[in-house]
């Protein structure tokens, strides 16, 4: 008898991997990562992402019941604008609960860096009417309180999307999920960049 959960997954997982035809930073089996490469975050300016925030962020949602996933089936539990970054200005890490960028963003790159914690389908993200699918993805490891980038033979929990709006200065930018496993659901999140 088939488990229409695990084939559920693993046909999500390929999809993702197809529709978006970008690099992938580890090979997943199961949803456990295999063959890790070594991770090239973005630079603007020469200013790498600095995931040290990704512990800040992530943190500050955690509950008391923080559970690490032992499977790797779990549907999304959060999703939020981690980072705001362009040229002009480096990267910014905006907190969840503000709805403008400080900064003035603008120059010839403009990317944003969204952190998913459990499984979905990510849509076209929008800003100034463009829609655009993310350019590249990470795969992130461990609970909410301790979210990394992943390391061979963990089990992926979450993802870190990367969405290329280069050329716009700035507009609303809106993103959402689908989740593919339980709890199921519709998830967006949306920022203003300056």
């Amino acid at each position: 008898m088939f488990n229409l959960k695990k084939v559920s997954l693993g046909i999500t997982l390929l999809a993702s991997s197809v529709v978006a035809g970008q690099a992938i930073a580890a090979h997943v089996e199961r949803g456990v990562a295999v063959d890790v490469q070594e991770v090239k975050l973005p630079t603007l300016n020469g200013m790498q992402l600095d995931l040290s925030h990704l512990q800040g962020q992530a943190q500050s949602k955690a509950s008391k019941s923080d559970v690490t996933i032992m499977g790797p089936a779990s549907g999304i539990s959060y999703y939020e604008v981690f980072a705001v970054g362009s040229t002009d200005k480096g990267w910014e890490y905006p907190p969840a609960s503000q709805f403008s960028t400080t900064e003035d963003h603008g120059g010839n790159q403009l990317l944003v860096a969204v952190i998913q914690y459990g499984y979905g389908n990510p849509n076209q993200a929008t800003m100034n009417g463009q829609q655009k699918s993310y350019n590249s993805r990470e795969y992130l490891c461990g609970s909410m309180s301790n979210l990394h980038i992943c390391n061979t033979g963990e089990t992926v929990t979450g993802f870190l999307y990367y969405f290329d709006f280069s050329g716009q200065q700035s507009g609303q930018f809106n993103t959402s999920s689908n989740s593919t496993a339980s709890p199921f659901g519709y998830w967006s999140d949306s920022i203003y960049i300056k």
